[in-house]
């Protein structure tokens, strides 16, 4: 999935993103609060200043960049 279709999904009120492959897309500076990426795959992708406060990352794959992004999310 492309980032600009997350965005606008999760602009219309859509939180869950399990599964998706977000691979190498960018998500810096965006609003991404309460966001459920469990087993989703972000290797490459970048959450650069992204507020990901509540967010769920369980099982992600990761190697994503999320300098100054985390706020209180969810990872195991």
């Amino acid at each position: 999935m492309k980032a600009s279709e997350l965005i606008k999904l999760y602009q219309q009120g859509r939180r869950n993103f399990s599964k998706e492959n977000l691979r190498g897309e960018n998500f810096d500076g965006q609003e991404l609060s309460d966001i459920n990426l469990s087993h989703a795959d972000i290797r490459g992708a970048s959450f650069v200043n992204t507020n990901l406060t509540g967010a769920d990352f369980t099982y992600a794959k990761s190697g994503a960049r999320f300098e100054e992004s985390l706020s209180q999310p969810f990872i195991s």
